[in-house]
């Protein structure tokens, strides 16, 4: 079989098994003891979905395919309340039946937390880049569903994502190039098959096609916001990768810490942009700590 061929086989593999994505232990049990009567269920529900990034994908399907024609919603608290009662009664009787992945290395933990990372540090960039028009909701969702390849691949080849982590890879233009190199394909097509599969929004679905093409302001047929919503979840998703592969970070002086954060996170494909820098870097610890919090209610910190 050719390389072609056996690329192709693969990717046919993982598409048939993309459905059985499961939930965290943590999530799924306090999904089942959410009281559906309750006047902050929905609430309740978009909190857990900030810990998951397959809890998140699953809601999102959902309230897409029930919206029908309507404009995407990105937020899950709002989108929820758009599907109205039943068809959310319906969603949870479902999702309380779902398997259970319990993260027990550190490479498979990082993956929640890197998610979780790279979506608030998205939401605060497209809260403060100057010139930039991104819904801070869909950047935010975009963040946290950035690498739902990873997810993908940690439930139907498990082996695969340690094989990738081993090599120790270090930046997100480093685990592409691995992960082509070992198999032929990218987590980047993963994600946008399963997207396609559950018919995501097509900003969703075409920002994981996309996400790591970094040349990506030379591409012919991507609107400027699209262009601006990919350049913040690169951005973040760098940041993320910086965060986590230097634990040592907080004690770095603000100098330091700027210089690291232009050097390592701006893309030399990219024009010149305003980022918020200084506001970045002042909100880091804020961030960080914030993350921190959720991992720890997910069970995974």
């Amino acid at each position: 079989m050719d390389e072609l061929s056996k690329r192709i086989s693969t990717l046919e593999f993982v598409k048939n098994r993309i459905d059985s994505l499961p939930l965290l232990p943590s999530v799924a049990h306090e999904l089942k003891q959410l009281s559906q009567d309750s006047v902050d269920f929905y609430t309740k529900v978009a909190e857990l979905a900030e810990q998951d990034p397959p809890l998140a994908a699953k809601l999102l399907t959902a309230a897409h395919a029930s919206s029908g024609a309507l404009k995407p919603e990105y937020n899950i608290e709002q989108a929820l309340e758009r599907m109205g009662v039943f068809n959310t009664l319906k969603l949870m009787n479902s999702l309380i039946k779902t398997d259970v992945f319990e993260p027990t290395k550190p490479g498979h933990k990082g993956g929640w937390r890197h998610s979780v990372e790279t979506a608030r540090f998205s939401r605060f960039l497209a809260e403060h880049t100057v010139g930039f028009k991104v819904d801070p909701d869909l950047a935010y969702m975009s963040g946290l569903l950035h690498d739902i390849g990873r997810f993908v691949l940690l439930q139907v080849a498990i082996k695969a994502v340690e094989v990738v982590d081993d090599t120790g890879w270090n930046s997100p233009e480093e685990l592409t190039d691995v992960e082509d190199k070992l198999f032929g394909f990218t987590h980047a097509e993963v994600g946008f098959l399963a997207a396609q599969h559950w018919k995501l929004p097509s900003t969703i679905t075409n920002m994981l096609r996309f996400h790591h093409h970094y040349n990506l302001w030379e591409l012919e047929g991507l609107s400027l916001p699209f262009k601006q919503l990919l350049t913040i979840v690169q951005f973040a998703d760098f940041l993320s990768v910086m965060v986590i592969k230097h634990p040592e970070w907080p004690a770095w002086s603000e100098d330091e810490l700027r210089e690291r954060v232009t050097s390592f996170c701006i893309h030399e494909k990219w024009p010149e942009i305003e980022f918020p820098i200084d506001q970045l870097i002042s909100e880091m610890p804020a961030i960080s700590e914030q993350c921190q919090k959720v991992m720890i209610k997910a069970g995974i910190a």
